[in-house]
Formats: structure tokens, C-alpha cells, sequence
């Protein structure tokens, strides 16, 4: 019938045993004054504590006479009552009976101070094991440890929480008493009279639980607020940890260090019994141990550490060990298949492989060596670069053999499409910085400078320098004997007078086409790589050379002539 009241009453024995009364905290003596006091005041302060006891016993006690009378009352009338009735009231009973086995708990804890009755209770051991519980099981220290971290707040909100909602309900009880009690002054007879004085023997009996609960609910309140201070608690709690699962875990670190340390010892004595640790057969057995030694090597910290948290008996940080195992194992079981990719590329047994070349965004590069962070390399450009290994997924490399790695070196000149000269000043795996023969620069990123075309003038020892030269008709005669060798000469003579000299290896002039309006020759000029800077230079050489040659001569240099053909009448 009283079902708040059990939930207040519920509390008292989760809290343990309650704080003095007032009367008994005015007489208790305090900590820091402990060893100063007379035995007397001693024996008068455990007296008023164990009379403040027995009031709170004589407190419960009486309500729960009061439960049963109301449970043999109703007995009484269950069975005078007709079936519809003997429903409503079995239901009222089963609510007591439940607080008066609530009470009688209470009264045991407070009278007992507040010790663990489970040990006493039979528990039922022929449940079906289930993993889900299981699992529940070894997880719950760690729940447990971080319950107690607030366990004292979560108490305190809890019990005022309690308080305050019973306050609502002693208003409202209070408001419906008020109401009932003018009706009842006027001494309704019959069946009205009967169900008003049930009403308000219900509604006393709300705000006498009500009551209780608050009075209790105080109590609790009182005990917790009586605690030790917070200084002395976490000193106490400091010294527990340093001598219980802070030992325990400086045992832990001290033996996977020892695990740790042990095993590379091991691994270094089998690298110095290789015959050569530089060559690729040998680095791929030694990366092979490598990596084995490691996967051993974690496998055994998680046994010693296993076994030191079981021989200390440690049961969270045991449970903390167990849920991280489960969860690595889980994690592997989907992670598998790339793993076993990234470990075949570890042990440069896969598709890519170590001093062969790949290419990778949009640029040629070596593989510098293969590891969780792999290393690429292009001779030609100044930095490398570090790519997670996840990223050479389906990446294939080749043997570079005498390829090259870039279209220019640092001190290059290329020559682009338009006919720009330009010197490559530097160049990385971001930008090419190119500067203009007047000293201006400009930065290209560098897969946009890879991809264009262009002439590198300064690879390969030597470049040549191509031009187009013309004279008129009215020499054909002399076209193909003296023309050539006066060109030549010309040309051979002008570049010999200049600093240009050096750089000349040879000299070709030759008929190239009888054209519309001019007989053209092919004049070729091959220059040494040092000359690349003076490539236009040159060209604008071999031209004024020629017609300084045709003036001396006497040859007219022919001009772009228009036939216009006058159609008769």
C-alpha cells in the first residue's frame, strides 16, 4: 500500500550504519583532540552514540508494528471481503508485506552495524552460462572502481532528491487531509461515512511515510556529511595505492621492460651474424626476424603483465587487461587482410619493392626503403618524401635501370616551346624555380614542369643550333658550288671572333629547298653543353653572318614577291 516507503527505507542499506543525532556529534570528540581527551568523556561519547542508535531502532521499530497490525487488519477483512474486494485487497497486502521485509532489513543492518549479510545468502549456481554475462562479470571492477570516484556526490544528490520529492508529497497529503476534513465534521452516516474515513486513514498513512522517509533520508544525509576530511581521505587513498595497485603496476612496467630489453638483445646479436646486413637478401631475412621479434615480443608484455596483475590479485586491472586483449582480437579479425598486405611490403616481398622504381603522383621516384612511413627519392629533386605505407596499396614497382629521373638537373638550360630560354635554379618535389635571362624568376609546381615538353641543352655534351638562310634566283648558277662555302666561312669566321669561339664543334651549311621566291640553305651549328646560356646568341650569329657575307659578295638576299597576272579582254 505504501510504496515510497520501502525505496527510502532502501537506501539505509546501501549507507551502513547512520551518524549520531545532534545530541551525540555536541558530545563527540574531535579528531585532532582525540589523544587528549579523559576516558570519561570517551565512554560518554559512546554512550550517547549507542542511545542515539536505539532511538533510530525504537524509530523503525514502530513503524514496522505498524505495518503488521495494518497487514493482519486487512487479513481480517480479505476474508470477509467478496471476490471483487478480496482482488483489490490482496494487492494492498502484497505492498506491505514487501515494506515490512524492508523494514525488518533495515532494522537488521542498523542493529548489526551495517555488515555484509549476502555472505549468509544461498545463491542459485545452476543458471545456464551465458558469454554476454560473462563478459558483464569482467568488466564489472572497472564499473564498480568508477562508481566509487562519485559515489559519495551521486549518495548525496540521491537522498536530497528523496527529500524533496517526499516534501511534494507531504503538501499534497496535507492539501487532501484539509479537504476531507470539513466533509467528516459533519459525521456523514452509512457507506459515505465509511469510504470518507478510509480516505483519511489513507492519506495519514501517506504523510506519515512521507514523514519517515524524510526523517531517514536526513539521517543518511548527516552520515555522509560526517566523513573524514578530504585531506585525510585522499592521503589514506594515496598510501592504498601505493602500496597495493600502484606496486602492482611498477612490478608490470618493470617486467615488460625487462621482456622488452631482453628481446632486443637477442635481435641484436642475430644482426651481427650476418654476413652482410646491406645486401637485399640479407635485410629481408633480418626485417623477417625483425618483425617476428616484435609480434613475439608484444605477445610476451601482455603474458608477463597477465601474470604479474594475477599473482598480485588485482582484479580491475586483470579485467582492464582482459577487455584489451578482447579488443585488439577484434580489431585484427577485421583488419587481417590488410595487415597481411602491409607485411608482404614490410618484408620487400611485394609488388613494391626497394631501389626499384614507381611512379607516384604524377613523378618518377626510387623507393629509398619500405617501413610504416616509406621513403621515396628522386635523384634530380632536393627533399624526399615520407608516405604511410597504407598508401602503396596496389602500387607496383619496375627496375629503373638507366632511365632517367627528371627532364633537367639543377644548372640546366631548357629551351621551351616558344623559343624561352630559361636555367633551372632548383628544383624539389613541389616546385621548379626557372630564371629568365634577365635575372627574373618564376616557380612551376613541379608535376606541370614534368609534364611539358621541352630541349634540355645542356645534357648529352653537345646541342645544335638550326637556321634557315635565302638568297635570290638570279644566283643559281653559283647555288650549289661557291654559295655553301661562303656561308660556311662566313659563319666559321664571325663565331671565331667572338667568346663564342669555344663552344663551336662544327659547321654545316647546305641546300635546303629551292622555295617560291628564294633559294633557302640549312645551316646547322654544333655547339659544346657549356654554350647552352648563348643558344640564341648564336642563332642571331649565324644570321648576321650571313648577310654580312651577301654584301660582301654581291648577293642579293630576295624578298616574299606577289604575281598578279592581268587577265586580256
Amino acid at each position: 500500500m505504501n510504496r515510497t516507503l520501502w525505496l527510502s527505507l532502501l537506501l539505509i542499506n546501501l549507507t551502513g550504519v547512520f551518524l549520531p543525532c545532534a545530541q551525540a556529534q555536541e558530545t563527540a570528540v574531535p579528531a585532532e583532540n582525540s589523544e587528549t581527551q579523559l576516558p570519561v568523556d570517551q565512554a560518554a561519547a559512546s554512550s550517547a552514540a549507542q542511545t542515539s542508535k536505539l532511538q533510530r531502532l525504537e524509530y523503525i521499530q514502530k513503524i514496522l508494528t505498524q505495518k503488521i497490525n495494518e497487514r493482519s487488519s486487512l487479513g481480517e477483512r480479505i476474508e470477509a471481503a467478496n471476490e471483487q474486494d478480496q482482488s483489490d485487497l490482496r494487492r494492498q497486502a502484497d505492498d506491505l508485506t514487501n515494506d515490512i521485509q524492508q523494514l525488518r532489513t533495515t532494522l537488521e543492518s542498523i542493529a548489526t552495524g551495517g555488515v555484509d549479510t549476502s555472505l549468509f545468502t544461498i545463491q542459485d549456481t545452476t543458471e545456464e552460462s551465458n558469454w554476454r554475462e560473462d563478459v558483464a562479470l569482467i568488466a564489472q571492477p572497472v564499473i564498480d572502481s568508477l562508481k566509487d570516484l562519485t559515489e559519495k556526490p551521486r549518495r548525496l544528490k540521491e537522498l536530497n532528491d528523496t527529500i524533496a520529492l517526499r516534501q511534494q508529497e507531504i503538501a499534497v497529503a496535507q492539501e487532501a487531509l484539509s479537504n476531507l476534513d470539513p466533509a467528516i465534521a459533519l459525521d456523514p452516516q452509512g457507506e459515505l461515512g465509511k469510504s470518507l474515513g478510509r480516505l483519511q486513514k489513507l492519506w495519514a498513512g501517506r504523510l506519515s511515510d512521507a514523514q519517515s522517509a524524510i526523517e531517514i533520508a536526513r539521517f543518511q544525509i548527516a552520515d555522509l556529511q560526517g566523513d573524514k576530511p578530504i585531506s585525510q581521505t585522499v592521503f589514506e587513498a594515496l598510501g592504498d595505492f601505493v602500496t597495493g595497485r600502484g606496486l602492482t603496476i611498477v612490478l608490470a612496467i618493470l617486467v615488460a621492460s625487462g621482456v622488452y630489453f631482453g628481446v632486443r638483445f637477442l635481435l641484436r646479436g642475430y644482426r651481427k651474424s650476418l654476413v652482410d646486413s646491406t645486401e637485399a637478401e640479407s635485410r629481408t631475412r633480418y626485417r623477417l626476424a625483425a618483425y617476428s621479434v616484435q609480434a613475439l615480443t608484444f605477445v610476451l608484455i601482455l603474458i608477463a603483465v597477465f601474470v604479474v596483475f594475477y599473482e598480485r590479485g588485482d582484479v580491475l586491472l586483470l579485467g582492464l587487461l582482459i577487455l584489451l586483449i578482447v579488443g585488439l582480437a577484434l580489431g585484427i579479425r577485421h583488419l587481417l587482410p590488410q595487415y597481411l598486405r602491409e607485411a608482404r611490403l614490410l618484408l620487400n616481398i611485394g609488388a613494391m619493392r626497394e631501389g626499384e622504381r614507381i611512379h607516384y603522383r604524377d613523378l618518377p621516384w626510387r623507393v629509398e626503403s619500405i617501413n610504416m612511413y616509406t621513403v621515396l627519392r628522386n635523384p634530380e629533386l632536393h627533399g624526399v618524401l615520407r608516405i604511410p605505407l597504407a598508401e602503396f596499396h596496389g602500387v607496383t614497382s619496375r627496375p629503373s635501370g638507366k632511365d632517367t629521373w627528371f627532364p633537367s638537373s639543377r644548372g640546366d638550360v631548357v629551351l621551351m616551346e616558344d623559343d624561352t630560354l630559361l636555367e633551372v635554379i632548383d628544383q624539389n618535389p613541389d616546385t621548379v624555380v626557372l630564371k629568365y635571362r634577365g635575372g627574373q624568376l618564376m616557380s612551376v609546381p613541379t608535376t606541370e614542369f614534368y609534364a611539358k615538353e621541352m630541349t634540355n641543352l645542356s645534357r648529352g655534351g653537345t646541342f645544335g643550333v638550326n637556321s634557315t638562310f635565302g638568297i635570290d634566283y638570279q644566283h643559281q648558277a653559283i647555288s650549289l658550288t661557291s654559295v655553301p662555302k661562303i656561308l660556311r666561312d662566313a659563319i666559321r669566321e664571325s663565331l671565331s671572333h667572338s667568346d663564342l669561339n669555344d663552344f663551336i664543334k662544327d659547321i654545316r651549311v647546305e641546300l635546303k629547298e629551292a622555295n617560291s621566291s628564294s633559294i633557302d640553305y640549312w645551316i646547322f651549328v654544333t655547339c659544346d653543353s657549356r654554350g647552352a646560356k648563348s643558344y640564341l646568341r648564336i642563332r642571331r650569329s649565324i644570321q648576321s653572318a650571313c648577310i654580312e657575307a651577301c654584301t660582301r659578295e654581291s648577293l642579293n638576299i630576295p624578298f616574299p614577291h606577289v604575281a598578279v597576272v592581268r587577265k586580256s579582254q
